[in-house]
């Protein structure tokens, strides 16, 4: 008997971020930025009051990744870290004149990127889409929470 094959649902969201990141590549490839789009444009708004620690828990990343992505932004000429004079160990992350010049045209790419990756689903539907994925996020955290090492399920 064969076993019953399960898709998960990390799948269909992996390959769906998977394309979405491809086809922003591609629109934004001239400013060799090389993925960490939304990141830059988070620094940009909060120029000079983001924290490196701050970063990570927004984008629910390991302070190590971010790290590396501020070191690419930083060799890339977008971004440039301030030690907090307050408390050497935190550094602010600011946004360089070349990001101040290409963050508008990231914006605008997500604009047109999200309007048309949802053509022909409804702005009701859309809301509901977002509302599901947060309920999901929020029943996987549980879930975790509930599991433990010695948890086990059984067939």
């Amino acid at each position: 008997m064969k076993t019953k094959l399960v898709e998960p649902v990390s799948r269909k969201l992996n390959v769906l971020g998977q394309d979405y990141l491809a086809a922003l590549n591609d629109h934004l490839a001239m400013f060799d930025i090389d993925r960490h789009f939304y990141p830059l444009t988070l620094i940009h708004r909060n120029d000079g009051q983001l924290t490196q620690k701050a970063l990570a828990e927004i984008l629910g990343k390991d302070k190590s990744l971010i790290v590396k992505i501020i070191d690419r932004l930083s060799e890339k000429g977008f971004v440039y870290r301030t030690v907090n004079p307050e408390d050497r160990r935190e550094h602010f992350l600011s946004a360089t004149d070349k990001a101040r010049e290409v963050v508008p045209h990231i914006i605008k790419t997500f604009e047109h990127m999200n309007q048309s990756a949802s053509k022909g689903i409804s702005a009701h539907d859309m809301e509901i889409f977002e509302n599901v994925l947060l309920k999901m996020r929020d029943n996987l955290a549980d879930f975790a929470k509930k599991q433990t090492a010695t948890d086990t399920i059984k067939p």
